[in-house]
């Protein structure tokens, strides 16, 4: 059967239309889109089908997918892709691999944004403002001027989103807020702080 897919990227909307098994899983077709729109899997996938009276409806569960390919002859979905977030309660926050023009979210538990972090001897950046892929997350947060820290965990959680970039030829370190980043390069990957909330302890 075909189904149409209604995709926002870039403020452009893309319209496609695919040819599905009628008993495809959603986890099937979570890759076959993924694989069409080339969506990476640092980032989470929402799917929504748009009814007659273009009312929209979450698709989350396998029963919800089969109801609404066997109930609508041209099912119309939408496609929302939202930064995937990284939960680093339990081990020391990482900015993981991906691919330029990625946006992920990384959660970084209040126990981990202490002073005790900026001082690890295991940890280092390298760069300002941009930074490499593998430079410290909460040492770069610091650095740039987003978060102060003292020995005792603030009373949340934070969420910070970071945007990979093209890796640079060279990459120049400073001393800021403390904080003292590396030269480096080149280097393949890179990253920039976008924004970050936080998330009150409950």
């Amino acid at each position: 059967m075909i189904i149409k897919i209604r995709f926002k990227r870039d403020g452009k909307q893309i319209a496609r239309k695919i040819d599905i098994r009628e008993n495809i899983s959603l986890e099937e077709l979570e890759q076959k889109l993924r694989e069409r729109f080339d969506i990476s899997y640092d980032q989470r996938v929402e799917l929504h089908s748009l009814d007659e009276d273009d009312d929209r409806i979450v698709v989350s569960f396998e029963d919800e997918l089969a109801l609404i390919l066997a109930s609508q002859e041209s099912p119309l979905f939408e496609m929302i892709v939202k930064p995937k977030v990284v939960d680093s309660f339990y081990n020391y926050p990482k900015v993981s691999k991906s691919k330029p023009g990625d946006i992920v979210e990384i959660m970084i538990s209040s126990k981990w944004l202490t002073t005790a972090s900026i001082t690890r001897k295991d940890t280092r950046i390298w760069g300002t403002w941009i930074f490499t892929d593998d430079s410290d997350i909460i040492k770069a947060l610091v650095h740039v001027g987003k978060l102060e820290l003292t020995e005792k965990p603030p009373e949340y959680n934070l969420i910070v989103a970071i945007r990979y970039l093209p890796g640079c030829l060279k990459y120049v370190g400073s001393t800021n807020e403390g904080i003292t980043s590396e030269d480096f390069g080149p280097h393949d990957t890179s990253y920039i702080i976008e924004s970050f909330r936080m998330v009150a302890l409950v």
